[in-house]
């Protein structure tokens, strides 16, 4: 918990800041646009010349974070969030709020689902972990900006796996990583996983629930085979194959995928492949990207 600084520290404080301001900052970047980034001091003059009151500047600078929050109604004006976090965090990395707050705050749908100021976003997660490695809201969150935002289904299902560990982390999480394995096409991850869980099970109905998606695992693996086999035919003919034994037939197949369940596999509306037993594949980010499914 913070201590109350005096009333005169706190003035003093706020006038070294606006000198600071006017004196050591940095030159601006040329503006994108009509909006202008905000203007903030060296964090390396602060460092030296405000160092007395260090707590001060940084509550100072937390404040006006919150403010230019409030104002925002552009991306451009949400991505000023960006620089006031990332001189808070310099002058105190320990400030955990600062990277929740603008790792949430700064990703801004544009419309249509197009995202702006994730890169920013998932920069400041990535460092509140430098400093809150066991941090589960960091971590999930950084989960959530590597697979919604950068596609990289891989690293965010490492993310999950390791938060799935850290105390509180609600069960889901566990079952998300397998998931998030086999988006990235690591099938064989994922069922490393899920066979761990089942074994560590501490009652019939978890254990139960991981044997499932084990068979579901295996299920993917073979369609993501078939996957390429449809892929290589329309490669070779421009067009998708009008069914499963069209690719035994001319070789695409080696042999037939088989369901731990027993289903029969067919080629979807999409041109992708499918079993009887689970028409809807186990993602949870559709392969064009024009959504997700969280199941």
């Amino acid at each position: 918990m913070r201590s109350r600084p005096a009333l005169p520290a706190i003035f003093f404080g706020l006038v070294s800041l606006a000198v600071l301001a006017l004196l050591a900052a940095p030159p601006r970047r040329p503006p994108r646009g009509p909006h202008q980034e905000p203007l903030l001091p060296r964090q390396e003059v602060l460092q030296v010349v405000g160092s007395g009151h260090l707590p001060v500047i940084v509550d100072y600078l937390w404040i006006q974070l919150i403010q230019a929050t409030g104002r925002a109604w552009v991306a451009e004006q949400y991505r000023d969030v960006y620089p006031y976090a990332e001189l808070i965090t310099d002058l105190d990395p320990r400030f955990d709020i600062v990277y929740r707050f603008a790792g949430s705050t700064l990703p801004t749908n544009l419309g249509r689902e197009k995202w702006v100021n994730t890169e920013e976003s998932t920069r400041i997660i990535r460092k509140g972990l430098q400093h809150f490695p066991n941090d589960l809201m960091l971590n999930v969150m950084l989960a959530y900006n590597l697979s919604s935002f950068h596609k990289e289904y891989r690293e965010a299902a490492r993310v999950v796996e390791r938060a799935a560990k850290l105390p509180g982390a609600p069960d889901y999480l566990s079952g998300l990583a397998t998931r998030l394995y086999a988006q990235s096409g690591e099938v064989n991850a994922g069922l490393a996983l899920a066979y761990s869980l089942a074994d560590s099970a501490k009652d019939e109905q978890t254990r139960a629930t991981f044997e499932k998606r084990i068979q579901e695992l295996e299920l993917e693996a073979e369609l993501q085979r078939v996957d390429q086999a449809i892929e290589a035919f329309r490669q070779q003919f421009g067009v998708a194959p009008p069914d499963i034994p069209t690719l035994l037939w001319l070789g695409f197949l080696k042999q037939p995928p088989e369901d731990p369940q027993g289903g029969e596999f067919f080629i979807g509306y999409d041109e992708r492949a499918y079993s009887e037993t689970q028409k809807r594949r186990l993602e949870i980010f559709t392969p064009d990207d024009r959504g997700y499914q969280w199941e």
